[in-house]
């Protein structure tokens, strides 16, 4: 998966991306590599940096321009913007550094972005001194106004390691930090680095309303450090935190090897049962409710919060919830006799802002294994939009997962369809897992009741 899109940037310059990246282990690298993958798919980027960079860095860009104090050079910018698709913006050399823009520069630069065609920009806005992790001094980050997304940076190889001088830029404040005493020697685990990253004196420093925030597990460049990024990542996750796990400096393969984040499944339990003729919700099969089978599997699964959506025996579905003492969100849906549509519909606007994707399932697949959830959370994790399973051959429309690129289309939907309608729309982009045919056995009248008897 590439940079632009495990962050969801939009890359339209009327509204462009302008993403500040803090904190240590790669910065620099995913700053230039981001500038680069935009204008690699026919856009414009401009690296413009708030802090001091190294001098050798001009070299990393295939143009750069020198700017002072005074307005930016706009006319040169967009010849250069023509000539290479992005470029790197900085002040003067200062020893071996050299100095970044001021904030009010990069907002300048952000109201000129639709005449300039800049659809992205890239801002390192703190210094690390090369370390893989730091934390915040009192002057920093130095972050435009125009920022959309903060992105804190920590490189892996930092996981495991001392807390001190040689690991740590300003070890001291991480301590603070992490309400952690540095002595006797404080190792990094995954928990400290979740908490360093989301704690608003440490990776979330400065975060406002409206940015976005996904933190960046850079260097899973070894088995050792992907265990440690799932960890951290799957922490932040607990959160409501999305986050990516990356080696940013491997230019031969992708830079994002897994996106974390809450995972919602949604049971659809709104139904009239009509077929059956009788709430097929309440409908014991092999010891326990369609229902209880459903939730069960949800929980069991370990993805996010697991919504179920009532409609039809509502009250008694409420009381079964009640009785089985399970934690889940209900979610009304009064126009369920519409179709399933709607309770689509009602789901996707009572999902938590923080849930990246959902599973839709359905309430009447007894023999549903969570291995089959997993499965769909996984594929979603390294790239999947749209995943669903393949039982010998066939792709099934149920369960499934929808990125929330897809909910859009989801909530379009009329009718008694539900999310196979936008699985057929974009057949070439669904992903496939593995399932058994009989993990996906459902229950729709007295037929298949019999069936499994026999």
């Amino acid at each position: 998966m590439l940079l632009h899109q495990g962050l969801r940037l939009t890359l339209n310059p009327l509204a462009p991306d302008v993403v500040a990246l803090v904190g240590g282990g790669g910065k620099s690298s995913t700053a230039f590599r981001l500038a680069a993958e935009v204008a690699a798919v026919g856009k414009r980027a401009v690296i413009a940096p708030s802090t001091r960079i190294a001098a050798f860095q001009t070299a990393w860009a295939p143009a750069f321009l020198e700017v002072g104090d005074a307005e930016l050079p706009f006319t040169a910018i967009e010849q250069q913007l023509v000539q290479h698709g992005y470029c790197l913006l900085g002040g003067p050399v200062v020893g071996d550094r050299r100095l970044g823009l001021q904030p009010e520069q990069i907002d300048a630069l952000a109201q000129r972005a639709a005449d300039l065609g800049v659809a992205a920009i890239t801002v390192e806005a703190d210094g690390s001194k090369m370390r893989p992790l730091k934390a915040p001094a009192a002057h920093e980050p130095v972050l435009p106004a125009a920022t959309t997304h903060l992105v804190p940076v920590a490189g892996l190889d930092a996981v495991g390691a001392v807390i001190d001088e040689r690991a740590v830029h300003r070890p001291e404040l991480v301590s603070e930090v992490l309400g952690a005493p540095l002595e006797p020697p404080l190792r990094l685990t995954p928990a400290h680095l979740a908490r360093l990253l989301h704690h608003p004196a440490g990776g979330a420093k400065g975060l406002h309303p409206g940015m976005h925030f996904v933190p960046l597990l850079n260097k899973a460049d070894t088995p050792l450090r992907l265990v440690y990024g799932r960890l951290t990542a799957a922490l932040l996750a607990e959160q409501g935190v999305t986050s990516l796990v990356a080696r940013v400096g491997e230019t031969a393969q992708p830079p994002v090897v897994e996106r974390w984040g809450p995972v919602a499944v949604v049971i659809l339990a709104a139904g009239g049962s009509r077929r059956l003729g009788r709430p097929k919700q309440l409908e014991v099969v092999a010891g326990a409710p369609l229902l209880a089978h459903a939730v069960r599997t949800a929980q069991q699964s370990g993805s996010g919060p697991v919504l179920v959506v009532t409609g039809a025996e509502e009250q008694s579905v409420h009381a079964l919830l009640a009785e089985i003492g399970v934690n889940v969100t209900i979610v009304a849906n009064p126009l369920w006799a519409a179709g399933q549509a709607t309770s689509v519909r009602a789901a996707l606007q009572a999902l938590p802002a923080a849930v990246t994707a959902a599973i839709f399932a359905p309430v009447d697949q007894p023999f549903l294994e969570p291995l089959l959830l997993r499965r769909l959370v996984n594929a979603w994790r390294t790239g999947g939009d749209l995943v669903a399973p393949l039982v010998e051959g066939e792709l099934r429309g149920a369960p499934a997962l929808f990125d929330r690129s897809y909910w859009g289309e989801l909530a379009a939907l009329q009718g008694d369809v539900g999310g196979r309608r936008v699985l057929q729309a974009h057949y070439a982009q669904v992903i496939p897992v593995p399932a058994e045919a009989a993990w996906l056995y459902d229950i729709d009248s007295e037929d298949d009741l019999q069936a499994l008897r026999y």
